[in-house]
């Protein structure tokens, strides 16, 4: 289903020559509705009126400073029950615009916290191996050890050092 949205969205911000625009502006509606629990109960509850759910939905649109366009797909969204998938459809239009412009997500985990200077090198690393361009995320995560991990859609590219003892670790008891 956000998918669906998500294409049509897409289309949209292109025929309206604001694609970048348009996506930086559902993804702001996204990360809104997202961070409350309580939102996204409103906007999907079959109790709540259309017409208090729409007027919710018009302020939260007022305050962000959203275009008429997305201004109208919220409230689309909003009048089927499925704001509350807002967050999804966002995502999802991400990951269409990424596709688009031949762009791939990668998300990287390391041990510690990687400088700028060591993220873009890793990018550098997974562009050459992928032959795609990245758009790299990063996440912490203590238990690696060293080292990275990199997930680039469904393949894995793991270079920590947690991994490589737990390789030892098994030639030496298979030995």
């Amino acid at each position: 289903m956000a998918r669906r949205y998500a294409k049509a969205l897409l289309s949209l911000g292109e025929d309206e020559g604001r694609l970048d625009a348009l996506t930086r502006e559902v993804r702001t509606l996204g990360d809104a509705v997202a961070s409350s629990a309580e939102l996204r109960s409103l906007l999907a509850s079959p109790v709540i009126p259309q017409e208090s759910r729409h007027a919710v939905m018009n302020d939260i649109a007022a305050r962000l400073g959203l275009s008429a366009s997305v201004r109208a797909a919220a409230l689309l969204l909003t009048d089927r029950r499925r704001g509350a998938e807002i967050p999804a459809v966002a995502s999802a239009l991400e990951a269409l615009v990424d596709e688009r412009s031949g762009k791939v997500k990668a998300e990287v985990t390391s041990a510690a916290p990687l400088t700028d200077a060591q993220a873009l090198r890793v990018q550098a690393s997974l562009e050459k191996l992928t032959g795609r361009k990245i758009a790299l995320s990063r996440k912490v995560d203590a238990a690696l050890i060293g080292g990275v991990v990199a997930r680039v859609g469904d393949r894995v590219f793991d270079g920590s050092v947690r991994t490589r003892l737990e390789q030892l670790r098994a030639a030496a008891l298979a030995s």
